[in-house]
């Protein structure tokens, strides 16, 4: 081996030993554990800020895991529609059978039990978080975290805990709504984990935005409106 050819092979080790260097890895039950720990520490805080806070953790966590891990993106126009199409079907029946029962739920769990009201930048600022910034955290980190380490119903279990961790304040004084919101927020996170294990990530997140959409922001809208025409 000529000395050129040497020191090339030491220069290619030297790389391969830079680009081999430890990286982090968060395990995703100890995610969890942060999660929840932020879920009890923000009790005390107002509702539209804590669920803002908890929303930013989890994308926070998801790019803590995700650390030093090949990302990559991907989607479709097709798949987008997909997703969208089977989240209205989904959601606009219930919305029609329990607008009512939404439309006066709603504003309590996501702005305020005390003053339920969505006028003022706080109820603006968290029914544009729930299109916006609420599937796509919820996505990234349950689907693409815990749903590719864990399987689908250990992901479905964890679910409906951080429903729980984050409608505990607004729902907790009344035991039965805090279960049907822990066995909602169930049955939409096997729906969610079953289209992403069919059909992918951005056909989950699709359906998700438009079920946030459909389910959380219209009842909601247009009870308030109602209000004014009285």
């Amino acid at each position: 081996m000529t000395k050129r050819q040497s020191g090339s092979t030491r220069q290619k080790r030297a790389g391969a030993k830079r680009s081999s260097g430890p990286t982090f890895s968060l395990d995703p039950y100890f995610a969890c554990l942060i999660f929840g720990a932020a879920g009890l520490g923000t009790l005390k805080l107002g509702t539209s800020p804590r669920l803002l806070l908890l929303w930013t953790t989890l994308l926070v966590l998801w790019i803590a895991f995700r650390e030093g891990q090949t990302l990559k993106l991907g989607y479709s126009f097709s798949e987008i529609g997909r997703g969208a199409g089977i989240g209205l079907a989904f959601s606009l029946p219930l919305m029609l059978l329990a607008f009512r029962s939404l439309a006066a739920a709603i504003p309590i769990l996501f702005v305020s039990a005390q003053q339920p009201s969505l006028a003022g930048p706080a109820g603006t600022t968290i029914f544009a978080s729930l299109v916006l910034i609420a599937p796509l955290a919820e996505e990234l980190f349950f689907r693409d975290v815990l749903q590719r380490s864990t399987g689908l119903w250990i992901t479905v279990g964890l679910y409906a805990a951080a429903g729980v961790i984050l409608y505990l304040p607004p729902a907790g004084r009344y035991p039965a709504v805090l279960a049907a919101v822990s066995g909602a927020t169930a049955v939409l996170g096997a729906f969610y984990a079953f289209l992403h294990e069919r059909y992918g990530l951005t056909v989950s997140l699709a359906c998700h935005t438009t079920v946030n959409l459909i389910l959380l922001c219209i009842p909601a809208l247009v009870g308030h409106l109602e209000l004014f025409a009285r």
